[in-house]
């Protein structure tokens, strides 16, 4: 207990003393990328991996970033999501382009693992949009908000020619948003059976101890009408309208931009080959994390029986 009270005083004391260093890191930003303000075609386009929770999103984003050249939040730039140019920076200067080779995370979050580690980082998006409610549009944030947003992560892409990759499921349910800001964005739609999607997200409830009736990870924008089902009903709606927006936003994008990947299908030669279309360079020293397939065989027949009636009902219902 004292040892949590004093990381929880010790972290609050860090966002403070970052918070008050944040107008002086403004400057520094601006010797560093200098007039580095591109519009979308000037740098390369971002690429966003989304889909629902438990889905394996993570282990590709965590296969992606360490393959290949690319810009991403890792630990280290994460604490300075206030002045993310400057963290990227400082987390270039400290690893360089060296490979994390991290496949480990608790539920996405890999602050255990290292500075290098990737981050989710959603607190740089929560600077313009709600944390409550995780839909958002192109009216959600202001013009002069998009335009920040726009220079700071092309800023990133124009200064070292790489692309920036960014893992954050919520934004799956802010296509709408992010094709306006950045219509030419590549997207990575990552799927799984829906029964094993359902069953791993009801393990994570457990494991973190969150009570039936409490919402837990992404919120669709149809969340609190949900709240009122069952546990697994619940857990059933939320991939099934997760995905149903993703399905219906993922047009805004030019197809060629857009792939959408199964859990089942991942492997290196997945990974290889989504490095190829996006025309990634390869870093050196890089290892590949195991990845393994869903065994619907090694379910008792009526855990599978209970998750297939979840799954289907929603489907039936929608």
């Amino acid at each position: 207990m004292v040892k949590k009270m004093t990381g929880r005083i010790i972290k609050k004391a860090q966002s403070l003393f970052l918070l008050l260093l944040s107008p002086f890191l403004l400057i520094i930003e601006r010797r560093l990328y200098g007039g580095l303000f591109p519009e979308e075609g000037s740098a390369l386009a971002p690429i966003f991996i989304v889909g629902a929770p438990r889905t394996g999103s993570t282990i590709l984003y965590q296969a992606i970033t360490n393959r290949f050249k690319v810009s991403y939040i890792d630990n280290l730039a994460s604490l300075f999501y206030r002045n993310l140019r400057f963290g990227i920076w400082l987390s270039k200067k400290k690893y360089g382009d060296e490979p994390h080779n991290n496949f480990r995370a608790e539920f996405g979050n890999t602050n255990k693992f290292g500075g290098h580690a990737p981050s989710e980082c959603g607190e740089f998006w929560y600077r313009w949009l709600s944390r409550k409610h995780h839909y958002a549009d192109s009216l959600s944030v202001s013009n002069r908000a998009k335009r920040k947003i726009r220079r700071e992560v092309l800023g990133v892409s124009k200064k070292y020619g790489q692309p920036f990759v960014f893992k954050n499921l919520n934004a799956g349910q802010r296509l709408k948003l992010i094709a306006d800001i950045f219509p030419d964005a590549k997207i990575l739609f990552v799927r799984r059976d829906p029964v094993f999607v359902v069953r791993s997200i009801l393990k994570a409830r457990e494991k973190l101890g969150v009570p039936p009736g409490q919402w837990w990870s992404v919120r669709p924008v149809n969340f609190r009408s949900l709240l009122d089902l069952g546990e697994v009903e619940m857990c059933a709606a939320q991939v099934h309208y997760l995905e149903s927006q993703i399905i219906s936003d993922i047009g805004l994008f030019d197809e060629n931009n857009v792939r959408t990947i199964h859990y089942d299908d991942f492997s290196d030669d997945l990974v290889a080959s989504l490095g190829s279309w996006l025309g990634l360079r390869k870093r050196e020293g890089a290892v590949s994390p195991d990845f393994r397939d869903d065994e619907r065989f090694k379910l008792s027949a009526e855990e599978l029986r209970s998750l297939q009636e979840a799954v289907s009902s929603v489907g039936e219902n929608k």
